[in-house]
């Protein structure tokens, strides 16, 4: 959570925090580079929430999700299930947390989005969600090495984009050749893109007894949404999504 100190952002991460907390997350760590973001005393109260002050790693490439959030990810050395700031939980998450011992490093595949023609492609990995039950198996050094012998990222201006990246993104472009070239299969049959939705196929509207609901649109077929991901063109406030609006008080 690295943002810059903007409502819609503050806003962003509020109904962000509120919704973790509201679905099961027993604590929470945020980690930022160099924009501390800002915890209100009723998520403090709530749960334990650690705000973690982290560098970047010199990987070759001034990405932030692969000079910052790959390293520090890879860093960790417990069991963790990790979520963009981007992102409102809309479902429990105590099903999803409850497959982290199913395999080591669990992901979802990104989804078809029509209005994005850099998902109109065969699947590739989405990384706002990750479910790591073994963190030994997030290797920085072995997935770096892997990008390393077939584009180094310390040559980027050698190489095209396509050359370098195995798909669309940054750090999920690394990860997801990685674990093509070790044979490792991410994918889980029970998680999938329903538990991380582009905001830009997703319908959110007032779940009966309070709280939110998703549904995807215009996919086929459509599917209940359990995490929606404001990623890229698609935040809250650019997709008109009244989840966001309710927190219209934050400012």
């Amino acid at each position: 959570m690295n943002y810059p100190p903007d409502p819609r952002f503050r806003r962003m991460g509020y109904a962000f925090l509120d919704t973790v907390i509201t679905h099961g997350a027993e604590s929470v760590t945020l980690l930022y580079e160099d924009h501390r973001p800002e915890v209100a005393p009723e998520h403090r109260r709530a749960i334990d929430i650690e705000v973690r002050h982290c560098r970047s790693a010199d990987v070759g490439h001034p990405h932030f999700n692969l000079r910052f959030k790959l390293p520090n990810l890879a860093a960790l050395d417990y069991p963790f299930l990790f979520l963009d700031a981007d992102m409102a939980v809309l479902s429990p998450l105590g099903p999803l947390w409850g497959r982290r011992h199913d395999k080591p490093w669990i992901g979802v595949d990104h989804q078809w989005v029509p209005q994005d023609p850099r998902t109109h492609r065969p699947p590739f990995l989405n990384s706002g969600l990750q479910l790591v039950g073994d963190p030994a198996f997030y290797d920085l050094d072995a997935i770096l090495a892997v990008q390393n012998a077939v584009a180094p990222l310390s040559r980027a201006a050698e190489f095209s984009k396509d050359e370098m990246f195995a798909c669309p993104g940054a750090d999920q472009a690394v990860l997801f050749r990685y674990f093509r070239a070790i044979g490792y299969d991410y994918t889980h049959p029970e998680v999938g893109p329903e538990w991380n939705s582009c905001a830009g196929v997703t319908e959110i509207t007032p779940a009966p007894g309070g709280g939110w609901a998703g549904h995807t649109r215009g996919l086929s077929p459509d599917y209940p949404v359990h995490v929606v991901h404001y990623w890229s063109q698609f935040k809250p406030w650019a997709v008109g999504c009244p989840l966001y609006a309710s927190y219209g008080h934050i400012g």
